[in-house]
């Protein structure tokens, strides 16, 4: 909840995205020696760049979702992306953009759970989020996306078997994206294109499949199979399994041994 009063200027070494949130803002902006009226609507994004951001006074009571992410990382991703978006980085002012209102929620949803869906998933949506916010301060629109090349077989190959044997820890979009030699912006795209799901979801898929397989065997704790495929706990394992297949692990064991 952002209250109202008056703020000065401040310096800004992040690029900051805002997505407004419950309630209409409305206030002043000092901008040209003078203030200035906005409005912000519910579900619009705004974005400040690195630099300083003028003195503000808030004229009513609201609450907004503030993402931070460091000028370094935009930078490095800018660099990586296949098409460079054009002209000079512009801030957005309220923006309606369906995309970053989700992938903002997603990661805020992921925050308050405690990070429960782990690296792979946060980061994934961290680089889609960054992607989307260059191509929309830079460009009137995102480019319609071509053809991508699925990731090729023996480097697929190389990021499944990493992904099978770091199937107990917390594996990052970072790793997995260097063991197959690509960037992580072009590792998610070309992921896709070789599996049809994201690496996140696929991962999630082994993990499961593992831990059927150990539930087979009937002399594994749940809380141990828990940690034998990743799950941050017995309780993390249970949900997830139950969502995937519409059956809690209790029920899915008690099944295999009327078999």
């Amino acid at each position: 909840m952002i209250g109202s009063g008056e703020q000065s200027e401040v310096a800004v070494d992040y690029h900051c995205l805002v997505l407004w949130d419950t309630h209409v803002a409305e206030g002043e902006l000092a901008l040209g020696g003078c203030f200035r009226p906005y409005k912000k609507f519910p579900n619009t994004i705004s974005t400040v760049v690195p630099g300083f951001f003028p003195a503000v006074r808030n004229l009513s009571p609201h609450t907004a979702i503030v993402c931070s992410m460091n000028a370094g990382f935009i930078s490095h991703l800018e660099g990586e992306l296949d098409r460079l978006p054009q002209g000079s980085f512009h801030e957005l002012a309220g923006q309606d953009d369906f995309v970053l209102r989700n992938i903002t929620r997603l990661l805020i949803k992921e925050a308050d759970d405690g990070g429960l869906s782990g690296k792979l998933y946060s980061e994934s949506l961290t680089v889609a989020l960054a992607s989307r916010l260059l191509y929309l301060g830079r460009s009137a629109k995102q480019p319609e996306p071509g053809k991508v090349s699925a990731l090729p077989r023996r480097s697929l190959a190389r990021v499944l078997d990493r992904m099978r044997s770091d199937i107990h820890i917390d594996t990052s979009l970072k790793t997995l994206a260097a063991e197959a030699g690509y960037s992580q912006s072009q590792f998610l795209k070309m992921f896709r294109a070789a599996t049809g799901t994201t690496p996140h979801q696929y991962l999630l898929d082994l993990k499961l499949e593992k831990a059927k397989v150990l539930m087979a065997a009937r002399n594994i704790s749940m809380i141990d199979i828990a940690a034998a495929c990743g799950f941050s706990s017995q309780s993390h394992l249970s949900t997830t399994f139950r969502n995937r297949f519409g059956s809690t692990p209790s029920r899915y064991i008690r099944d295999l041994r009327r078999k």
